[in-house]
């Protein structure tokens, strides 16, 4: 007999109740705490390797960008065409002129080419036509003694130097000593003979300040117009001048 049954014989009112059983609810997660540790960690992280943590966020937040392909069309294909056939007659016609020039200057010495090729890579040289009487001479000491007689200017040992400015035509050998021929036009030049040394070569720029040799006994020097001995000057006070 059950408590039921039992309970009715002694007439003991029974009621009767329904329980229901709820699951206890679950604690959630300390979201906070976690979300603190998170940033802990991750400063951690960063002090150790800031580098490496920056480049990190930064390729998280990168884009990429999708690939395009490169599609050739029929038109850059005629263009590309068109440029290497322009460059390759360019090329073939500075080959033809070139040429040209060649067998020109080879088979016609007097063309027409040859007298524009000479007008523009020629130097022009300058003829000087003075007259000995336009230029300003200076005597060929500046210390020593020197006496004119016929024309001939004679110096006494040391320094000697050009009357006028010039180019050194000549510098040829006379014994012991040096014969150096000053040019100063194309008909006015002198002549510098019994140098011991001399100091500029064939070509060079004479100044009349400027000793052209060196000597220890005598030097003699003329002056000379169209191949002709000037003798038409005196010397005074270290300059030449010009009696006609």
């Amino acid at each position: 007999m059950n408590e039921l049954e039992y309970a009715k014989m002694l007439e003991v009112p029974i009621s009767s109740s329904s329980v229901e059983f709820k699951p206890t609810p679950r604690r959630k997660k300390d979201v906070k705490k976690q979300i603190i540790n998170k940033v802990n960690n991750q400063t951690e992280t960063t002090a150790q390797n800031p580098k490496k943590s920056i480049k990190d966020f930064f390729k998280k937040l990168q884009v990429k960008k999708p690939k395009v392909k490169k599609v050739q069309t029929e038109s850059s294909v005629e263009i590309t065409k068109g440029g290497f056939d322009v460059i390759s007659m360019q090329v073939v016609a500075i080959f033809v002129l070139v040429v040209g020039i060649i067998l020109t200057n080879i088979f016609f010495e007097n063309s027409g080419m040859n007298n524009l090729m000479r007008a523009v890579f020629s130097k022009n040289e300058e003829v000087i036509e003075k007259h000995y009487t336009e230029f300003t001479a200076l005597s060929p000491s500046k210390n020593g003694q020197v006496t004119l007689q016929d024309g001939v200017m004679t110096v006494s040992a040391g320094s000697v130097y050009s009357p006028c400015d010039g180019t050194i035509e000549s510098v040829s050998k006379d014994g012991d000593f040096y014969v150096v021929t000053v040019s100063h036009s194309d008909s006015f030049t002198s002549v510098i003979s019994g140098l011991e040394s001399v100091y500029l070569s064939v070509g060079e720029t004479v100044y009349s300040n400027v000793p052209v040799g060196y000597s220890s006994g005598i030097t003699n020097v003329s002056m000379f117009s169209n191949d002709a001995i000037l003798t038409g000057y005196e010397i005074n006070d270290n300059k030449i001048v010009w009696l006609s």
